[in-house]
């Protein structure tokens, strides 16, 4: 007999935000709920890099801005927000670099907010 859907119960917190994990080699992004493992690209078997919910991909034909976010990623930022301190001791969001010139400036400012990546697990799934 039929059961309806509610008889299968889905776990809300993965299934809640899709995460962009970026393949540098295809130059795509594929969005997928987030997962202790690393995950491996569908097309070229690569390993993917999680990178943060509010990224925004370059069309695959761009590559200087590909290159861009693959230097930012190997300075361990990975498009999470970075704070600037303000002189009232609050802290202001500050916009990720536009150009690859403007990185290095970036990541000499910004380096006490970088995080190191974590080692890539392959998915045996």
């Amino acid at each position: 007999m039929y059961q309806n859907h509610k008889k299968f119960p889905k776990n809300k917190d993965i299934q809640r935000y899709l995460f962009p994990h970026a393949c540098f080699a295809c130059r795509k992004v594929f969005r997928k709920p987030f997962s202790e493992q690393g995950r491996i690209c569908p097309q070229c078997g690569v390993a993917l890099v999680l990178l943060g919910r509010k990224f925004h991909n370059p069309k695959s034909t761009d590559i200087p801005q590909w290159k861009k976010v693959q230097a930012l990623v190997e300075c361990g930022f990975f498009f999470d927000p970075v704070y600037r301190a303000t002189e009232t001791g609050s802290k202001v969001a500050v916009p990720y670099p536009r150009t690859q010139a403007e990185v290095p400036a970036f990541v000499a400012e910004f380096k006490s907010q970088a995080r190191q990546p974590q080692p890539v697990r392959p998915n045996t799934n």
